[in-house]
């Protein structure tokens, strides 16, 4: 059977810097319906093997191929694992899941699984962190019957509207870095919907095994603890608080100059810079934690959230607290730029990263959005 994969205009899309965002490719083969897992594995292999699909996510910085058809856990990491392997990435480890999340497949794992009536604002996966994927795929098993669309943003011109309607929330960023502060509840107190403790699989318990007494576990948390950070704590309540500070990043001299001259930049963690195309990005999770926080009630003390779930505020690198005024601005100014893409169950979205953010809308009804995430054979994701 002859697979071949065509362009095609995915309703919504948008253009960035003459490309348009995201590329689409719609699977075509030599006979009606769509064609077996294994010629499309084979097909995506090659193709990707080719260089092709690294060259459209260095150019578009997201790919959404249509068509393959068989919806399931299975198909997407059979599908997901050629394209990767195939141009040499591997999967990658995930460290400090804050979040309901199980694998249903090999390096496939459910997005999200807090509570359907919660929307989740632009974020670029674990951006808050000092380790991040260079990758984060997306995969439509079942499509809700209402809502529940994953609009997705470049992140390159996100830096662009902030740093033109917010440049002081960008200045002060780039003098003082962010201090992104997180509590991970002792197993057994974590609250409704999408509770997670320190413990979890994916968060700080790769290590612990039944029989470790509590000094242990605390122990092998730690051990994974300093894999993101220095700055953390053991409160009262045996809930671990930590704060990632992320460093500033290297631009060209010729970049640096301009963004010192303008006071605002390329941050000392909440930009960085694409390496596809040297692009300053926005590349934080503050919009995310912030949304979130403001729409699960915790923004004052004791920022504890209608779920049981403590949210700290956002500060810079110093401690010092991030105006609210400049968090609600930023929320209002991103939500502008994001894309509505529609994923039909079978579509495999390809994203970038660095170059690409991603949300989630509410939704009602039975609905299975799975993620997965890679990295390059150089180990960019890490600050």
């Amino acid at each position: 059977m002859s697979i071949t994969f065509e362009p095609f205009d995915v309703p919504g899309g948008r253009t960035y810097y003459g490309n348009v965002l995201p590329f689409g490719l719609q699977v075509k083969n030599s006979t009606n319906g769509a064609p077996p897992v294994a010629d499309s594995v084979a097909a995506l292999r090659e193709y990707s093997a080719s260089g092709k699909i690294q060259e459209l996510l260095d150019q578009h910085g997201a790919v959404l191929i249509r068509g393959f058809g068989h919806p399931s856990a299975e198909t997407f990491a059979e599908l997901v694992g050629a394209a990767e392997q195939a141009r040499g990435y591997h999967p990658h480890e995930q460290i400090g899941l804050a979040g309901k999340r199980n694998e249903v497949a090999k390096n496939v794992w459910t997005a999200n699984e807090g509570s359907p009536l919660v929307r989740f604002y632009q974020h670029n996966e674990y951006s808050r962190y000092t380790r991040f994927p260079s990758n984060i795929h997306f995969y439509c098993v079942k499509k809700a019957p209402e809502g529940g669309r994953s609009p997705i943003a470049h992140s390159a011109n996100v830096f662009e509207k902030v740093q033109a309607e917010i440049p002081d929330l960008v200045k002060e960023v780039y003098n003082r870095g962010l201090g992104m502060k997180m509590i991970f509840r002792a197993p057994g107190s974590e609250g409704l919907h999408n509770g997670f403790n320190w413990a979890g699989k994916f968060s700080f318990g790769q290590e612990i095994l039944p029989e470790d007494d509590e000094a242990t576990r605390k122990a092998k948390v730690e051990k994974q603890v300093h894999r993101l950070t220095s700055d953390f704590k053991w409160n009262d309540d045996g809930s671990l608080e930590l704060t990632q500070h992320i460093p500033g990043i290297e631009l060209s001299r010729y970049i640096h100059n301009i963004l010192q001259h303008q006071l605002t930049g390329a941050i000392a963690v909440g930009l960085r810079r694409d390496p596809a195309n040297g692009r300053p990005t926005w590349f934080n999770g503050l919009v995310g934690r912030h949304g979130i926080t403001r729409d699960i009630g915790a923004l004052d003390p004791p920022h504890i959230g209608r779920d049981g779930m403590t949210y700290l505020p956002c500060v810079y690198g110093d401690e010092t607290p991030i105006p609210r005024e400049y968090l609600d601005k930023l929320i209002e100014v991103i939500d502008k730029e994001e894309i509505h893409v529609p994923l039909e169950e079978g579509d495999l979205l390809l994203v970038d990263n660095f170059q690409v953010s991603h949300g989630r809308e509410p939704w009602a009804g039975e609905r299975q959005i799975l993620v997965s995430m890679w990295e390059g054979p150089t180990p960019i994701g890490v600050y």
